[in-house]
């Protein structure tokens, strides 16, 4: 087995299982909390072809499923980042253990309102439904504050990267708290879509809508920032052989990055859709 250093933090795209085993040593709740969310992405794909109830127009089971996917793939980020982050050591337990249980309330009332066959976001029709949209109000406000805190340590200089790769890891936290202002934007206007009523033509499975301004688009591609920009780092370093190169591509690939986060933004933003079918 390859022996890998926090020092080295991009190596996780070499020797992925071996950095797998590092988060779950180091954050077992979020490691196991990760496996939970994977096998039950599984079993919301079955349900996609069980269950033909619709919710806003798409099967009722895309939504969890979607959200699932995205979940277990943010925790084993985080458990990433966690273990290079010079946080404090509290601190990334506590982090870790807070980030969990908010993914796990979220999922949890997204499948909850599934089951039931209502929506999971926006809902106020019952006290109930109002109830499981608050705790996701909750959760959602605690996620930004923690995203904020993760893109203040980026600043630290005890971060072992580069400086284009530092700069370039900050970039791409930015682009993930333009994603959380458009989350929180959604929540604010209660709907994800501009111009149009949510639930009409939209994206395969995504959903994003193709004849209005959409939120979610945004969301979801600023919320990946922190993978996409890292993965990108690690190709250069490994194929550019030019070290000057490979400093101007880093940082130009992480500006280009936050530059469509934004301008996907400001197309939803001005009622327009992404992708107009």
């Amino acid at each position: 087995m390859n022996t890998i250093s926090i020092l080295q933090p991009l190596s996780i795209f070499r020797y992925p299982l071996q950095w797998l085993g590092k988060i779950k040593e180091q954050f077992p709740f979020l490691h196991y909390t990760a496996i939970f969310h994977f096998i039950v992405t599984f079993i919301a794909v079955l349900a996609i072809f069980i269950d033909t109830r619709e919710i806003t127009g798409i099967n009722a089971w895309i939504k969890p499923t979607k959200f699932l996917i995205s979940s277990f793939i943010y925790l084993w980020t985080i458990g990433w980042y966690l273990l290079f982050f010079p946080f404090k050591k509290i601190s990334k337990k506590i982090i870790a253990g807070v980030l969990s249980l908010v993914i796990l309330s979220e999922n949890a009332v997204i499948i909850t309102q599934a089951y039931r066959g209502v929506r999971s976001h926006f809902n106020m029709e019952t006290p109930f439904d109002g109830m499981l949209w608050a705790i996701m109000g909750i959760a959602i406000a605690i996620l930004t504050l923690i995203m904020f805190w993760f893109f203040i340590k980026s600043f630290s200089s005890k971060i072992q990267l580069s400086i284009d790769q530092k700069w370039a890891i900050r970039i791409a936290w930015l682009a993930l708290l333009v994603s959380a202002y458009a989350g929180n934007l959604m929540a604010t206007q209660g709907a994800h879509s501009i111009g149009v009523v949510d639930g009409g033509r939209g994206l395969p499975f995504l959903n994003w809508s193709v004849d209005g301004g959409d939120l979610r688009a945004a969301h979801f591609l600023g919320l990946h920032a922190i993978q996409i920009v890292p993965l990108f780092l690690f190709w250069t370093g490994n194929k550019v052989k030019s070290l000057q190169l490979a400093r101007g591509l880093n940082i130009g690939f992480a500006i280009l990055f936050l530059i469509f986060v934004c301008s996907v933004f400001a197309i939803a933003k001005a009622g327009i859709p992404l992708i107009n079918l």
